[in-house]
């Protein structure tokens, strides 16, 4: 069966083409993301060197 209906018209009077059918953004932003997360992660530069933890201890008098 055939489609009656009219094609949608323009305000001119001329036929609409088709939108552009847009591709999706989100392997862009979740590719911009990791960027992101890869460059902090190399700049923070990972782990820092060991420091000794020197604390005077408050002892109980120990009784003669």
């Amino acid at each position: 069966m055939a489609n009656s209906r009219r094609q949608r018209l323009s305000p001119t009077g001329l036929e609409q083409a088709p939108a552009p059918r847009l591709r999706p953004r989100w392997p862009w932003v979740a590719g911009a993301v990791a960027a992101v997360l890869l460059a902090l992660a190399w700049f923070d530069g990972g782990e820092e060197a060991l420091h000794p933890i020197a604390q005077d201890v408050a002892l109980p008098e120990q009784a003669q």
